[in-house]
């Protein structure tokens, strides 16, 4: 079998010299496509398959199993997909195989979802598997984002519920500590564990407002903002937190447009941010604080003051770290109440749902972006004051 790129390769599987009609349908299909033989060769792989695998027309002629051997194939549960256990390996076996939704890990850390379908034939004295393997990345990302999205609506309205509730019951505790002192006539010791309960019902008291704030049911006091002075004031009150090993960028575009918003609850967001930026760089590293112009719709590409005239502003926010990163599965829950990678008692897991309530209560996302042992970059996107003619509730 010759070895010039591609074009001969594919005679063994059709028995025929290699038509340019055939070829383009092959590069063009809009999928990666492997052949591989009974011997586990790679005897034709188009540009797609090369691209996604990082490989090169070298690739043909390599075995199967060392084109798989650099990256991590793994199950929609994350459990790693064996090479014995891989469609292409089943297939040549003679087995029936049904596609099936695969997550593949690069060496870099980039991860990504895929479709596989595998195919075994037998023609023309070559016997072997056709693989196709779609990229479904942007398909995944956007079914998981409104998977979690629908569930992060369901948590915040049983929130709201329980959060009216446990207040009821904080008040009636609350109440009769304080009826309990007036009457007078107790120990002193007793009056030592009327001051416990007090601390407790104070405790218990934040946590029902920090819920309250991821339910959006909490009360806002908006007013018109200038981001900048937002992030600033943030930074004076975050200034001692700051270690020595720690690299501080500010990167503060001007002439933002304002925000309307509630300058402590935003304050509370970006503070809680920079924190948990802090606890990911135990050794050091650094830390850039970054605001923007966004557009809503990307695709107004005109000039500023014609995106002002549409409304088509957003003002961004971005906390970046160069710490440890958060591993690809815990991305989709981090904002979830509850949910922590802190040790016990070091975090009650209500800093990031607070700050996504807050945020979509002032009409924005937060987004994040990150890779393990590389960092992680969240993003607080707001509208712009002119977006907001209706005052926020």
């Amino acid at each position: 079998m010759s070895k010039k790129r591609h074009n001969l390769t594919i005679m063994p599987v059709f028995g025929l010299q290699p038509p340019g009609l055939i070829q383009t349908i092959f590069e063009d299909i809009g999928v990666a496509l492997f052949v591989v033989d009974r011997e586990e060769r790679v005897v034709f792989a188009n540009r797609t398959a090369l691209n996604m695998f990082d490989a090169t027309s070298a690739a043909e002629g390599a075995r199967y199993r060392d084109l798989r051997a650099k990256f991590r194939f793994e199950d929609y549960s994350g459990n790693e997909i064996s090479l014995a256990e891989s469609l292409a390996m089943r297939a040549l076996k003679g087995e029936s195989v049904e596609s099936q939704e695969i997550r593949l890990k690069k060496p870099n850390g980039e991860m990504r979802w895929l479709m596989e379908w595998a195919y075994h034939f037998s023609s023309m004295g070559l016997e072997g598997v056709v693989v196709l393997v779609a990229d479904e990345t942007v398909e995944v990302d956007v079914r998981q984002a409104a998977a979690q999205l629908q569930r992060m609506e369901t948590l915040g309205a049983l929130a709201a519920g329980l959060t009216h509730d446990f207040n009821n019951v904080l008040n009636a505790i609350t109440t009769n500590i304080a009826l309990a002192r007036q009457n007078g006539g107790y120990s002193e010791q007793v009056g030592i564990r009327f001051d416990q309960i007090s601390d407790a019902v104070n405790k218990a008291s934040g946590l029902i407002r920090r819920l309250m704030q991821f339910s959006r049911s909490q009360e806002l006091h908006p007013r018109s903002l200038a981001v900048n002075e937002v992030v600033r004031d943030v930074l004076r009150l975050t200034q001692p937190l700051l270690r020595d090993n720690i690299r501080l960028t500010l990167d503060l575009e001007d002439e933002l447009p304002a925000v309307y918003g509630d300058s402590a609850q935003l304050e509370q967001v970006l503070v809680n941010l920079i924190v948990n930026a802090l606890d990911a760089m135990p050794n050091g590293g650094q830390l850039t604080i970054a605001t923007h112009l966004a557009l809503r719709n990307p695709t107004h590409l005109v000039e500023k003051e014609s995106i002002r005239r549409k409304n088509q502003e957003r003002v961004q926010i971005s906390i970046t770290d160069t710490g440890i990163g958060i591993p690809p599965e815990m991305q989709s829950t981090i904002f979830e109440p509850f949910f922590t990678t802190k040790p016990e008692g070091k975090g009650t897991g209500l800093g990031l749902s607070s700050a996504f309530g807050i945020i979509r209560q002032h009409g924005g996302k937060i987004e994040v972006d990150s890779l393990p042992g590389r960092g992680t970059t969240f993003t607080v996107s707001l509208p712009s004051e002119a977006q907001c003619p209706v005052p926020l509730r």
